[in-house]
């Protein structure tokens, strides 16, 4: 896509701080899938699956009863400022998580799984708001579809460094050595997000401060019915909840579908999850590319028509033979993450800049507490589901349940079209009948 001088200089201007944001982003989704990552794969190992969706719950938990106060932190104070303090919180986070590892005390690695996720609560819309601030709305597909690149390199090299860290013994220790060298990482890294985090962009808060969202949930709840006034943005949230619903169950059952069912290493089913990631790298610099602002709905019915395939493919793999199921996970694993971002970088970009400026924070926090609200519920349907079925046929399911979304969407994009489009058809065979 051109742009014009004007729009270039702009763009220019911003890249300093965009690198910064970028930077600070990336090393805290490294750490917190990372970290995540070894954790849940200690977990399957010790025969504790289930807190799988437990950890999926306490993850959710601060973004439902903390989101709207995090949207108003966005929009009351310099978001530059809510950045630093959110990376303090998250080295906090990550000192109580890296004793847990070490120690194997659950109760310190669940802990530290709320603390980051109430960090993230407050991180996001800070974050994420300051990118229209940056750049022109022309801009903002190309500059999410490159964080979301530049991130999906960090979550890959989280969650696939994740099970070859846990597998090294380099020394004797009186405690295992891959746990040690995962606390030792988690901590240098949030350190390294702490000093990142001061290069943010710096700009006052606009518009008139709102007051302080004392009901926390229930502003959210009375904030996301307001949304009925803008359909559109409505839509973008419940698309974006429902990504994050398909796509957080589908990271539980890759760990149990590749321990339990196929019986391969942590290392490999940690690459089993980076595939994903890989592909939704793929799919958010197609999307950049492809998507404006103007046009945002354009990749949303195929790509998660597309998903829903990748998804199937994938949980029929355990029927082929054994020497091609690695490798045809990893295609329809890339194939599913692929149409994911595509799907969702039209609506990330969207929900950052349909809102007015004193807003971004208020509704980039309901987007967090819808998509974590179902989140806490894809965990809790994971621990349901996990003993009942196979992780293969849960694949399935959710490939099937992904593919008839594409279709209610269809319906509610193009429905009345899809009409005019039935009726001109059968009035023409009627009259050629004649």
């Amino acid at each position: 896509m051109r742009y014009n001088d004007s729009t270039m200089r702009r763009i220019r201007a911003g890249r300093a701080r965009f690198i910064s944001m970028a930077v600070t982003y990336c090393l805290g989704v490294f750490n917190d899938n990372f970290f995540k990552q070894a954790a849940m794969l200690l977990a399957v190992v010790a025969g504790r699956s289930q807190l799988q969706g437990t950890a999926t719950f306490l993850f959710s938990l601060p973004f439902v009863v903390f989101s709207a106060h995090a949207g108003w932190l966005a929009d009351r104070f310099s978001k530059r400022n809510v950045v630093i303090w959110a990376k303090v919180l998250e080295l906090a986070a990550m000192i109580i998580g890296a004793i847990g590892i070490v120690t194997l005390n659950w109760n310190c690695i669940i802990a530290m799984v709320f603390l980051m996720a109430l960090q993230s609560t407050i991180f996001g819309p800070a974050l994420n708001g300051s990118i229209p601030e940056l750049y022109p709305e022309v801009y903002v597909p190309q500059a999410n579809s490159l964080i979301r690149a530049i991130t999906t390199v960090a979550i890959l090299l989280g969650m696939g460094l994740a099970g070859i860290a846990l597998d090294q013994d380099w020394m004797e220790l009186a405690v295992p050595f891959g746990n040690a060298l995962v606390a030792v990482v988690v901590v240098l890294v949030a350190l390294a997000g702490v000093g990142a985090s001061f290069g943010g962009h710096r700009k006052a808060p606009s518009g008139k401060p709102r007051p302080f969202p004392w009901a926390g949930p229930l502003n959210s709840l009375k904030d996301l019915f307001d949304l009925k006034r803008d359909p559109q943005l409505l839509l973008a949230i419940s698309g974006s909840t429902f990504f994050y619903f398909i796509s957080l169950l589908a990271v539980l059952v890759v760990n149990t579908l590749g321990l339990k069912q196929l019986g391969f290493s942590m290392t490999l089913t940690g690459l089993l999850s980076v595939s994903l990631m890989v592909g939704i790298g793929i799919g958010s610099l197609i999307a950049g590319k492809m998507v404006s602002i103007e046009r945002w709905t354009r990749l949303l019915v195929p790509s998660a028509a597309g998903m829903g395939v990748g998804l199937i493919l994938a949980g029929v793999v355990p029927a082929f033979p054994r020497e091609i199921q690695l490798w045809s996970l990893f295609v329809f694993f890339v194939l599913a993450g692929t149409c994911g971002g595509m799907f969702l970088i039209p609506i990330a970009s969207f929900i950052q800049v349909r809102p007015a400026p004193d807003e971004k924070g208020k509704i980039i926090g309901v987007s967090n507490f819808a998509s974590f609200g179902f989140m806490m519920v894809s965990g809790k349907l994971f621990e349901w589901l996990d003993p009942l079925l196979s992780p293969g046929t849960i694949m399935i399911v959710l490939g099937a349940f992904t593919v008839l979304a594409a279709g209610l969407l269809a319906l509610v994009l193009f429905g009345g079209k899809l009409f005019d489009w039935g009726l001109a058809f059968t009035t023409r065979r009627l009259l050629a009948l004649r």
